[in-house]
């Protein structure tokens, strides 16, 4: 097992092991789809720049899109301590120093650079956040020049490399519930050799056209709200209308045409804004006013009105998660140490974009170890190696199980929720379905 970063970039047989079971728990935590791929080069040396809002769930989104052994730089304080910085080394992650992590270390940073030209080489792929930190909007930050730094000044110590830049967008539906969806979009890549005459010349100006690049090409594949003011109108308008919006041009509801619509809704509501800034106004009010209702009554965007055929399914899906009520129990009682300690320990941290990566990590370690030492125990007691095996098999689908049904049983209260508000029949959702009607009436008019 490799955790020293002389051979980083080469092939791991252990990692290869992992990998299938990281990949395993992080296709069951995020309901993953990925488009670009095909955009790809083969025999490419490649530096893939996603953007950056779900902490280590970032990095494992490029990691888990296939087989491959990608090597991400990450900050330098969390490899303080040695044990920690072994298993990040495993993992093929190498720290980058910034100026608070002391003067005296940033020499130390020509290790890593020179290590990175070891990895462009062996074309694994680079991974690198150019946010350098993460974000609960879903906006791009400004973008530190580390990336512009290595792809140049590696060309310029090894010109035979044909380095290419790959702009990355992530979406997440929730960044921390299980089952939510993720959209991993890769962009049109682009070459860092056409930056190198004007890096020759102005080391800065290279810089700033790169990244302006990479900027450009980030914010084409992610919802990018760049309003500060108005940023809530912005988000539960797109939050709030996606789907209808789609039912109306005819469109399959998939992750990617949803982006691709809120991306549509948001440059409109930026031209309707320029353009016509009081009545602007007005629709930010009616929305604003909007979400407030929906809060109120614990109603998610998305969810009002109550569809038709949502109502007809309040009856069947009782049922179903009645008759499955034992299977949801028993699989709860069978994984209930990984599943409890994962979110017991998540939720000690302040940071909400950390959540997901707590559970994730100590519900894998822990899922492994304790499908190790109860199919054990399981064997011991039966002495039966197919009962085992079958065994093994059901703590395994014991977590799909158990997220599934807990998945419904939140839709199925959520639509309750909104049917037992519509019934009463108040002022209130009254208003709420007025303005629900005339959000969606202007903003057909703004993409018009």
């Amino acid at each position: 097992m490799p955790t020293t970063r002389d051979k980083v970039e080469k092939w791991s047989l252990a990692y290869f092991i992992l990998k299938h079971w990281v990949d395993l728990g992080f296709h069951f935590y995020f309901k993953t789809t990925v488009s670009g791929l095909n955009k790809l080069p083969k025999n490419k040396t490649l530096i893939f720049a996603p953007n950056h809002q779900n902490a280590l769930m970032d990095a494992l989104a490029i990691l888990c899109v296939k087989t491959w052994q990608p090597v991400f730089l990450a900050r330098a304080d969390i490899f303080k301590k040695p044990t920690v910085s072994k298993i990040l080394t495993f993992i093929k992650i190498m720290p980058v120093f910034r100026m608070r992590d002391g003067y005296e270390n940033l020499q130390r940073n020509d290790e890593i650079f020179n290590k990175t030209i070891d990895v462009l080489k062996n074309q694994n792929g680079l991974v690198i956040l150019p946010e350098g930190n993460h974000g609960d909007h879903k906006r791009l930050r400004t973008l530190k020049k580390g990336i512009a730094r290595i792809a140049l000044q590696a060309l310029e110590a090894d010109n035979s490399l044909d380095i290419m830049i790959v702009p990355v967008g992530l979406d997440y539906t929730h960044y921390s519930r299980v089952g939510s969806g993720l959209h991993i979009r890769f962009g049109e890549p682009f070459s860092a050799k056409p930056f190198m005459n004007v890096y020759k010349e102005n080391s800065a100006k290279a810089y700033n056209m790169l990244m302006g690049h990479l900027e450009k090409g980030i914010k084409a594949e992610m919802i990018d709200i760049e309003e500060q003011k108005y940023y809530s109108v912005y988000e539960v308008l797109i939050d709030s209308f996606a789907q209808e919006l789609l039912a109306n041009k005819g469109l399959p509801q998939s992750h990617s045409n949803i982006v691709d619509i809120q991306q549509e809704v948001i440059k409109g509501i930026n031209r309707f804004k320029n353009n016509d800034n009081d009545d602007f106004l007005l629709l930010a009010a009616d929305a604003l006013e909007y979400r407030l209702l929906l809060n109120r009554r614990g109603i998610p965007p998305g969810s009002f009105p109550l569809k038709t055929i949502h109502k007809a399914s309040l009856l069947p899906l009782a049922l179903a998660l009645g008759v499955a009520l034992p299977l949801f129990v028993a699989s709860f009682v069978n994984i209930i140490i990984p599943v409890a300690a994962a979110k017991l320990l998540s939720n000690k941290f302040e940071d909400k974009q950390f959540i997901s990566s707590v559970r994730f990590v100590i519900g894998l370690v822990l899922s492994l170890l304790m499908l190790i030492i109860q199919t054990g125990i399981f064997a011991i007691i039966t002495k039966s190696l197919l009962y085992s095996a079958l065994y093994a098999v059901g703590f395994i689908a014991s977590f799909y199980i158990f997220f599934i049904w807990k998945k419904w049983a939140n839709v199925f209260a959520n639509r309750v929720n909104v049917a037992k508000h519509l019934l009463k029949g108040s002022q209130k959702m009254r208003r709420l379905g007025e303005l629900h009607e005339s959000l969606y009436r202007q903003i057909i008019e703004i993409l018009k």
